[in-house]
């Protein structure tokens, strides 16, 4: 019991934290913990609301704020999750419904390596314009699509630029 423990402890820690890998097991269950306390903030202020419209309305901002700090601990689990795919967490923003945009941005900037790799990609599929076209109507779906995939999948079994290799302590 002690080794669940130190484990669920270790998993609390890196709450915010935006470096180093989590492993599938360790990012599915950070994300349900986070999920079911989001889920109960949003129960309780819906009760406070069912009890008193004032109390509701008083207890929207320390509500609202507990919620955006969770949705950065939700980011925080996705980039390191990123990580043991050996991804940057720049493919956060890459595979959101917006994210050729973002990636578009990193590629003019020249922010981020994987962005460029992508950008040419798509450059070199067939015609520019369609390859374009079809890359701005399919994005919003393939994107979610492939973000659940890439999560899925298992993590790299060596060290790799983002940390060290975490199965290897398992």
């Amino acid at each position: 019991m002690a080794m669940n423990k130190d484990k669920i402890v270790g998993l609390l820690k890196k709450w915010y934290s935006f470096s180093g890998r989590a492993t599938r097991k360790d990012f599915w269950l950070t994300a349900l913990f986070q999920s079911l306390t989001a889920v109960g903030l949003i129960a309780i202020l819906l009760l406070f609301f069912a009890l008193s419209d004032v109390i509701g309305f008083i207890l929207c901002l320390p509500f609202g704020l507990i919620l955006i700090s969770l949705i950065v601990a939700v980011i925080a689990n996705l980039f390191r999750r990123l990580h043991d795919l050996g991804l940057s967490g720049f493919w956060t923003c890459y595979l959101s419904p917006l994210g050729l945009p973002s990636m578009y941005g990193a590629y003019v900037l020249d922010a981020d390596q994987s962005a460029k790799e992508g950008i040419e990609r798509i450059k070199n599929v067939g015609s520019p314009w369609l390859s374009w076209i079809l890359a701005i109507i399919f994005w919003p779906t393939a994107s979610s699509f492939c973000l659940l995939l890439i999560l899925l999948s298992p993590g790299q079994k060596q060290d790799n630029a983002y940390g060290a290799n975490p199965y290897a302590a398992e």
